[in-house]
């Protein structure tokens, strides 16, 4: 039966702690990317459901005018169709706000999720280095 000396066993299950730290650090980092990127998607239905509301209250609030400039016996030109047109407008400007404020912050989660795996790549070679350094001594003189 082979033996493996005190020093030599101690050696190996430090560098195994090393390892298991490392790797620690790497899914770490993981698991922030695929968080940033599921908050990435929420802002983006999230978006989705309030251009749909918005959508939604300009065509009940359009609606409900033309009803009662249909019951006044109003047409709908003129300050009608005025009205109408800003509406239109307003809503489309909100809109477009809604789709500049998701995109920036969809692109800031992407940032964060690849900042995420580099930086726990980073803590895993940095612990693989400070193992080695406390093993082998420091390296610049």
């Amino acid at each position: 039966m082979a033996s493996i000396s005190i020093p030599t066993a101690a050696l190996a299950l430090s560098a195994a702690g090393a390892a298991t730290s490392a790797y620690a650090s790497h899914e770490a980092g993981v698991a922030n990317k695929n968080e940033a990127e599921m908050k990435s998607r929420q802002a983006g239905l999230e978006a989705g459901q309030k251009q749909i509301q918005i959508r939604q209250n300009m065509l009940k609030a359009l609606a409900s005018q033309n009803a009662a400039a249909g019951a006044g016996g109003i047409g709908t030109g003129g300050s009608f169709g005025a009205n109408v047109n800003r509406q239109i407008t307003q809503n489309q400007s909100d809109l477009l706000a809604l789709s500049a404020d998701t995109s920036s912050q969809q692109s800031l989660y992407g940032q964060q999720a690849s900042n995420a795996v580099t930086t726990g790549n980073l803590k895993a070679g940095a612990s693989l280095m400070d193992y080695v350094g406390s093993k082998t001594g420091p390296v610049l003189g």
